[in-house]
């Protein structure tokens, strides 16, 4: 199934733009019809599980989820809801977005089905929400937990790239130092021995086949790593390749545990919004691993639902991964006995979260000094190597007095 877009209009009024569902596009011309309207124009095309193309931008999802929230939590009916948000948009994209949804709910789809048909443009972890959501009668409360996790995901984000300003434009600066020096001012002190007939001294001959390196490397590294990641993407295959990335990733120093740690953070404040919503157990925890976009760690995750079908315990299950933190199952443990699950896998990710912040700070804090001390130390060699260089000048010129 696609979708279809046009600009169509009812009799005596403006042309406005549509979205509609179909298997081809007689059948989404059929519905158009069926509804009154006379197609203008038509806008283009998108699978159901393909990019969405919008005119202008994209939708905001974190926006529409932030408007939406309260007015499901007020008792509000879904598609009065959407009426309100798009009588309150200020940009045409958003608006055409939330009248596609109102368009689909007249049609009698769920909203789940409509989230995912709109594939990448919404978070992994939406659509099965929703429809945990809507199965459970609880769409409010998992629209007001899905708007928090949300708005605390953006917030760590938005922390990680503001914090990783400053160190980002030092190790710019010391790229870009770094190779001027060894491809300007090195090769320019090299053409000063050469004139003079002399034999460079070693300090310079090794800054000079430095910047010869350099000199071709800038170019030609982007075009051997992108060559490199095809090639073993298409010998590999798709699965394997992204699960040997997955692996390398999170064997990377700090970076690696990091990448771990958000992981994990996603999983466990999925389980925390599907149980306290109460959602099975075993549909639970298969949701709630599809939010893990690392496939090592994802792997690890899938004899969950298994186990848990055998009669094991949710903190039996986790006790022995080596991703989560040791924690975890003594804390889970208590929540079971206590009845009190959702809100403790909810403290246990807000727990980690600010570990992660910890984590992220002091990396950030030592990660700026060894700029700057790299750089120094690039400075100080060239700047030896060249005073080096020099003193042998002088030395030649007084010896030819």
């Amino acid at each position: 199934m696609a979708l279809y877009k046009y600009m169509a209009a009812k009799p005596g009024r403006a042309p406005e733009e549509i979205v509609i569902d179909g298997d081809n596009e007689k059948e989404a011309l059929a519905k158009l019809r069926r509804r009154g309207m006379i197609p203008v124009r038509f806008l283009g095309i998108d699978d159901a599980g393909g990019k969405k193309m919008w005119k202008g931008g994209k939708p905001d999802i974190f926006e529409f989820t932030r408007q939406l929230s309260p007015l499901l939590s007020a008792n509000i009916q879904l598609e009065q809801a959407l009426a309100i948000i798009s009588e309150g948009a200020g940009e045409e994209v958003q608006k055409s977005f939330v009248n596609s949804l109102r368009q689909g709910l007249h049609e009698g789809k769920k909203f789940s089905e409509m989230v995912r048909s709109y594939g990448s443009l919404f978070p992994d972890y939406y659509a099965n929400l929703i429809e945990s959501g809507e199965e459970t009668g609880c769409l409010p409360d998992v629209t007001r937990e899905l708007y928090k996790f949300m708005h605390e995901s953006k917030e760590l984000k938005s922390f990680i790239a503001s914090s990783s300003i400053y160190p980002i434009v030092i190790l710019c600066v010391v790229l870009v130092v770094s190779v001027v020096m060894f491809t300007v001012f090195v090769p320019h002190f090299s053409r000063i021995f050469a004139d003079m007939g002399r034999e460079l001294p070693a300090s310079m001959q090794i800054l000079n086949n430095i910047g010869g390196v350099l000199s071709w490397l800038w170019w030609s590294l982007p075009l051997v790593c992108i060559g490199g990641w095809y090639f073993f993407k298409h010998q590999l295959g798709e699965a394997e390749w992204k699960r040997r990335v997955g692996g390398f990733l999170i064997k990377i120093p700090v970076a690696g545990a990091i990448m771990v740690d958000l992981e994990i953070c996603r999983y466990l404040r999925t389980l925390a919004i599907l149980i306290g919503n109460h959602v099975e157990i075993i549909r639970t925890v298969r949701i709630a691993g599809k939010v893990v976009s690392n496939p090592v760690i994802a792997g690890s995750l899938d004899g969950v639902d298994r186990r848990l079908k055998g009669g094991e315990k949710l903190s039996a299950t986790l006790k022995d991964n080596r991703f989560l933190p040791q924690s975890t199952a003594s804390m889970l443990r208590v929540g079971e006995e206590s009845g009190q699950v959702g809100e403790m896998l909810d403290n246990i990710a807000t727990n980690l979260e600010a570990d992660t912040r910890q984590k992220i700070k002091r990396a950030l804090s030592l990660f700026e000094p060894l700029v700057i001390i790299l750089l120094a130390v690039v400075v100080l060699g060239v700047v030896v190597a060249i005073f080096i260089a020099m003193m042998e000048i002088n030395s030649v010129s007084s010896g030819g007095k």
